[in-house]
């Protein structure tokens, strides 16, 4: 369903190229991180549904932010708000409302696969700090940071107040569809980090990035339960999603008279 004000023909087009455009939210997926204490990730942002937060994101232009299709799905646009330049729930930083989001429609929510949307921001964030995208897979066995307000340990049912970070290495598709079989289907559109049992993303750090290299590579997307030994995180893979993120900024930049 489109419901973004636009001129008709741009809500075709959208509508059609991507099969959703809306504003959901399940349970995403830090434990066994550190607390981040100075701005040093100014690519990273906050999104709020009615004040609220719910999900993390990351600014890929100085008008768009990247977070998973599961944080936006079938919510009111007009009550989302973005919020950068800040590391602390309580912090408001720099806010914009959402002028349209983007989910391609190969997302299916109820495997989580292709989990990925595009913001556009209602206007720019003029000191915003991009972060660009890894187009290329990322090697197992690599470290990759990733950052968030998840709580940090499954059980702990408590956002993380102070935005916080850890590493954790990238797992093969192969060991990850192995490790879930029969509780979830990995694909090729997914990725898995984690370190067993002591480091992992967990519920509220959802639609948040994660760096390998200085780029990137994935974006937090679900997972059983979090930190445990048997299941690694599970992220969308940036490189397999790549093209949907690039077509959805260039419409932005498209001008319809």
């Amino acid at each position: 369903m489109c419901q973004f004000s636009r001129q008709l023909v741009l809500q075709f087009i959208l509508c059609f190229a991507f099969g959703h455009i809306y504003g959901h939210q399940v349970s995403g997926r830090i434990v066994g991180g550190s607390a981040v204490t100075h701005k040093k990730y100014p690519y990273y942002v906050r999104l709020h549904y009615y004040g609220k937060f719910i999900c993390g994101g990351s600014l890929v232009r100085n008008n768009a932010v990247l977070t998973a299709a599961h944080c936006v799905e079938d919510l009111n646009v007009k009550a989302l708000s973005v919020h950068a330049d800040t590391i602390n729930l309580s912090d408001t930083g720099v806010e914009r409302e959402i002028k349209y989001a983007m989910v391609s429609k190969e997302y299916d929510a109820e495997t989580l696969n292709y989990d990925v949307a595009v913001l556009i921001l209602s206007s720019t964030i003029p000191s915003a700090s991009v972060i660009p995208l890894d187009r290329s897979a990322v090697a197992a066995g690599t470290n990759c940071l990733v950052i968030g307000h998840g709580y940090t340990k499954e059980d702990r049912k408590v956002l993380s107040q102070q935005l916080q970070e850890i590493y954790v290495p990238v797992v093969s598709r192969k060991d990850c569809q192995r490790k879930y079989r029969g509780t979830g289907a990995i694909t090729q559109y997914m990725m898995c980090a984690s370190e067993p049992g002591k480091k992992d993303s967990c519920p509220g750090d959802s639609g948040g990035p994660m760096i390998c290299n200085g780029k990137q590579a994935g974006i937090v997307s679900w997972g059983e339960g979090c930190g445990r030994v048997e299941y690694p995180g599970v992220y969308t893979d940036i490189s397999k999603v790549y093209g949907f993120i690039e077509y959805a900024l260039m419409i932005e930049n498209i001008v319809f008279i």
